[in-house]
């Protein structure tokens, strides 16, 4: 598999299970049945129906490079046996030019029979499991398993029932509040701040920054010649062509937010934001990405999106008019993603779990940035004269990239590494890694070390100096994040590195299992029986490993001493990560009915400490975002309104007062 193929998987890879994680229902549906066939012989037949255009694959693939052959397996524990090999039904066979293999799929109804023998009469309960993978035409689903229970005494599955007890002995699975009233808390005029919505301009102006970089891209700046000749060639009027210009800009901050528009869909889970922000599969999908993206503007091999696509676009933008112009913003959209796209996934990692809204906004704001500077070229191709010539310099920008390219992939093995508790990359091995690539570039800038491609220099610019001192500089200052405070006996972060490295909690040298060295709980029940115990207010803290704004508010503003004291003295402390994927223990685990957007209802399953977590906040608090913070009396009474993220640190010690004033306005009450 070339290059170019090899970016298109990942790409399709990404968007894939970037879909699957709440925009749609697993279109397959699955039967299990048994027939008699006499001395104890039977013959279970395992049915799939498929939804239109979706595909099942065989059990025999020509290949593993392929998509996911479908794996059956039986249990059978010493009292049945198989008689020959599982056979299929409506099998067909396609080469695929995608896969560039022969590839055996169902389409509509899949079968599977397999002839089994009872060794045991008394045992009719036969079980097992299929693994697959099902796609259509324009993504495939990750692996899921089916797992079946037949009665064979009956010829059919048995239907599994989850039955919930509801007596005071049996723990439930998401905990209550009794007097939990979120319309009426004992000071009605703290909290209810409205910072996240101050963080979308913040997001708009990121992305707006982001599309202006994207512009000295070596993938976008050679457009910039191929668009003035877009709009010349035709010799027509300068009113006529400002008009298309502006269409032009336009059509290309409308292709790229179209892309946040699927977050709009009702229906989804309320939660799956924060599921594709922190999932590991996606974050190390990123991670690669990034590293081929990063060796690919280091020189070692050139890297483009297959020319088909391009191709098709390039045609369809010759058709001239409005339409020429709406395709031509496609083409510059599609040639120039080699480039874009990194920088385009750093701008959304950082608001994948704000909602759909803020995603806009960042996509608005980048589509803006890249946007206007051809809008303006095609309006007034005159300006193109005084831009810099395609040259060196741009291959010493792709270097550059390449290495900001590289130091931001260990950022998503990060999130990965955090929510999964691997282990690996903790804040040390982090901070050695950029400091790495800070070096790397200085020492790329002063002409030390090469690369491919890479011209001699003869003589070092200012410009290239002055950029060089600065990636020293920053060098420098990542090596400052190794500093200790004596007080927290932990790392000292870095404002620059906040909520991109681990938390310096997370550490070999100095771990903690809270931030600034509080202490704090991991449990709601448990620390809510303390609280009781010691008559203090809970601080909820949901937060998550992969939520960005968490970290800062640990680091800016947690750490100052006015909030540190009022946490640590006046507050049991709880923190609630939504995306921990460590597995409760069973009996903690099961399916409860969670309201959508849309007002439907839907089965979940909670099967990790994430899963707890998150559909507490969202079906208590009736929110899904984090930071978020709610004060409550140990009796369950909201103190005062919940609080979100909120970077000034007047206000938030302020609101935690407020929530101290209020306790003791309850202490009062229940003392008289």
């Amino acid at each position: 598999m070339n290059l170019s193929k090899l970016t298109s998987a990942l790409l399709t890879i990404f968007f894939t299970l970037f879909y699957a994680y709440g925009f749609a229902e697993e279109p397959i549906k699955w039967n299990v049945r048994s027939n008699n066939l006499g001395n104890q012989e039977y013959e279970v037949t395992i049915t799939a129906n498929l939804e239109n255009g979706w595909h099942l694959y065989s059990q025999f693939l020509e290949s593993d490079e392929g998509p996911l052959s479908t794996y059956i397996t039986y249990n059978l524990n010493g009292v049945f046996e198989t008689i020959g090999p599982t056979k299929e039904i409506n099998v067909e066979n396609e080469f695929d030019p995608v896969w560039e293999m022969e590839i055996s799929f169902f389409s509509h109804v899949a079968v599977f029979k397999q002839r089994i023998k009872a060794l045991n009469p008394d045992s009719m309960l036969f079980t097992g499991n299929v693994n697959y993978m099902i796609c259509d035409d324009q993504q495939c689903l990750p692996p899921e398993d089916y797992s079946f229970e037949v009665d064979l005494s009956m010829g059919k599955a048995i239907e599994k029932e989850v039955v919930y007890k509801t007596d005071s002995s049996t723990l439930s699975i998401i905990p209550k509040i009794d007097n939990l009233d979120l319309s009426s808390p004992v000071i009605d005029t703290c909290g209810e701040m409205e910072e996240e919505n101050k963080s979308f301009w913040l997001l708009l102006v990121m992305g707006f920054l982001g599309g202006l970089i994207s512009l000295f891209t070596p993938c976008v700046f050679p457009m910039v010649p191929l668009t003035v000749s877009f709009f010349t060639k035709g010799g027509q009027e300068k009113g006529s062509g400002i008009g298309k210009a502006l269409l032009y800009g336009g059509s290309i901050i409308l292709v790229y937010v179209s892309l946040s528009l699927p977050f709009y869909i009702q229906g989804t889970d309320p939660e799956v934001l924060n599921k594709i922000s922190s999932s590991a599969i996606l974050n190390i999908i990123f991670f690669i990405i990034f590293l081929v993206f990063a060796f690919s503007f280091f020189g070692y091999y050139e890297l483009t999106l297959p020319t088909s696509w391009a191709n098709k676009a390039d045609k369809a933008a010759d058709i001239g008019g409005i339409v020429g112009v709406m395709f031509m913003a496609l083409v510059l959209a599609i040639v120039s993603f080699s480039c874009t796209g990194p920088l385009l996934g750093s701008v959304l990692a950082g608001s994948l779990d704000k909602g759909p809204v803020p995603i806009t906004m960042a996509m608005l704001g980048f589509g803006i940035g890249l946007g206007l500077p051809f809008t303006i070229f095609a309006a007034f191709p005159s300006i193109m004269k005084s831009l810099p010539q395609s040259g060196g310099w741009l291959n010493s920008v792709k270097v550059v990239l390449g290495f900001a390219e590289l130091a931001l992939a260990f950022k998503f093995l990060s999130t990965a590494d955090l929510v999964e508790h691997w282990g690996y990359l903790k804040y040390e091995a982090f901070l050695i890694i950029w400091i790495l690539c800070a070096i790397g570039t200085t020492l790329y800038l002063f002409g030390w070390i090469k690369f491919p491609h890479d011209s001699p220099i003869t003589k070092l610019k200012p410009t290239r100096i002055i950029i060089a001192l600065v990636f020293a500089v920053l060098g420098i200052y990542f090596a400052l994040g190794f500093r200790v405070n004596e007080k927290t006996n932990t790392y000292i972060s870095l404002n620059l590195l906040s909520g991109i490295a681990p938390p310096v909690s997370y550490s070999w040298l100095y771990p903690s299992e809270c931030p600034n060295g509080l202490d704090c709980f991991h449990d709601f029940e448990t620390a809510l029986l303390h609280s009781k115990e010691v008559n203090k207010p809970l601080l909820i803290d949901f937060t998550g490993h992969a939520c960005v704004n968490c970290r800062r508010m640990e680091d800016k503003v947690w750490s100052e001493k006015q909030v540190l004291n009022i946490i640590k003295n006046k507050y049991i402390l709880v923190s609630l990560y939504v995306d921990d994927r460590k597995e409760l223990p069973k009996e903690l685990q099961g399916e409860i009915t969670i309201k959508m957007q849309d007002g439907t209802k839907k089965q979940k399953k909670i099967r990790t400490v994430g899963d707890k977590w998150a559909t507490f906040e969202a079906n208590v608090f009736q929110k899904v975002s984090q930071p978020f913070y709610v004060l409550l009396s140990p009796d369950g009474k909201l103190l005062t309104h919940p609080k979100s993220y909120t970077p000034n640190i007047n206000e938030y010690a302020s609101w935690l007062n407020c929530g101290v004033e209020a306790w003791g306005q309850l202490n009062k009450t229940t003392s008289l």
